[in-house]
């Protein structure tokens, strides 16, 4: 998102934000949630919030014109969009026995593990979020 506003030449703020999401109290004060990013937008007086990366770089194409497509980057298939699927459909099984794993770590006392094995669930979670809006782009 960042480039993207780089790529633009327009001007922003980047605020860096606590890695706990219970310490995020600006975020949660302007967006009404504890995730990022998040962006405010101060257009004729009025301020709007945005807080998915995806609505963000969605309202850059449309107020700016859509982002040129890389000449060299692949062309997306049906190989990708069958591993899409995969991510999509396999990822809740994946999800649950990486938090079961954690909860074992847990309580044998293993806390750095047990937080890894926490934070891996998290990023298939966010992968399987952003591969299912993919897949929603692709069939729309």
């Amino acid at each position: 998102m960042r480039d993207r506003l780089g790529e633009l030449g327009l001007q922003y703020q980047y605020i860096e934000v606590p890695r706990r999401r219970a310490d995020r109290h600006k975020v949660r004060e302007v967006s009404n949630q504890e995730t990022v990013p998040v962006l405010v937008i101060s257009d004729d007086g009025k301020d709007r919030v945005l807080s998915d990366e995806n609505a963000i770089l969605a309202y850059l194409d449309e107020r700016f014109g859509a982002r040129e497509q890389d000449e060299n980057a692949a062309p997306w298939d049906e190989a990708a969009t069958r591993l899409l699927r995969e991510v999509v459909e396999g990822g809740d099984r994946r999800v649950e026995a990486l938090y079961a794993l954690a909860e074992r770590a847990r309580a044998s006392g293993e806390t750095d593990r047990a937080n890894c094995l926490r934070a891996a669930a998290w990023y298939v979670r966010d992968g399987q979020r952003w591969a299912a809006g993919q897949l929603e782009e692709l069939t729309d």
